[in-house]
């Protein structure tokens, strides 16, 4: 019946998920998880010593830099959203820079 049918529609959300900014540290080195694509990367962000953030990244881009770029202890800049709840994972990273690139416009510290 038409109700039926109306009952089954979805709802929309109106209001976009909020994007999350940070610079920080990885304190252990990236890790695959799962595919060859898909990585864990345990972070530290700058001013938060005690709270380790762990980001999930996946796609042919970030994994060529990652493996270009991620060591245990680079600094990275993270444009991201939050994580599904119950998943472990804090943050799904948009978008990664490693040092020196986000550093000063000529790569130098």
């Amino acid at each position: 019946t038409k109700e039926q049918k109306t009952r089954m529609t979805t709802e929309t959300n109106d209001r976009p998920e909020p994007v999350i900014w940070f610079e920080g540290t990885l304190i252990s080195s990236p890790r695959q998880s799962g595919g060859a694509e898909d990585w864990l990367l345990e972070t530290m962000a700058v001013g938060t010593a005690t709270r380790k953030i762990i980001l999930h990244a996946s796609g042919r881009e970030h994994s060529a830099n990652i493996r270009d770029h991620a060591r245990k202890g680079s600094r990275l800049m993270v444009k991201g959203a939050a994580g599904d709840e119950g998943s472990g994972i804090d943050i799904e990273a948009i978008s990664l820079a490693f040092d020196p690139s986000h550093d000063e416009p000529d790569g130098d510290r």
